[in-house]
């Protein structure tokens, strides 16, 4: 056996309204069945004028219908005057998960939001 990891695209080009949230339903499901350890990478741009960041809310289900209310896991992004990347570990456990992006600042948008799936698997 070896690990491998496919990365693949689970959130492409959306945007977060001011105090808004991208839409759970717009995230593809990362399936966690054979996963030994999943890293997520967040591509996200913030307007020149906010002063609040943003943060990644890990969802997760056992049925990759229903959803958790409440994350189980969260990852804070400072503002940044620029487009910024940053990643994470989500620990295993779970049979799906989807990415939900929270704008925390209250009068400027997020824009070309991209999030990325890492899941390494035994192959």
């Amino acid at each position: 056996m070896v690990l491998g990891i496919s990365v693949a695209t689970i959130l492409s080009n959306k945007t977060a309204a001011a105090s808004g949230s991208t839409n759970i339903a717009d995230c593809t499901a990362i399936d966690g069945g054979a996963i030994v350890a999943l890293g997520i990478e967040v591509l996200l741009t913030f307007n020149g004028a906010a002063t609040l960041g943003a943060t990644v809310k890990v969802h997760s289900s056992s049925d990759g219908t229903n959803y958790t209310t409440a994350p189980i896991q969260t990852y804070s992004i400072a503002y940044s005057s620029a487009t910024v990347r940053h990643a994470f570990i989500v620990l295993p456990g779970h049979k799906y998960y989807k990415v939900v992006i929270t704008n925390l600042d209250t009068g400027q948008t997020i824009t070309a939001i991209y999030v990325y799936s890492e899941p390494q698997i035994l192959i």
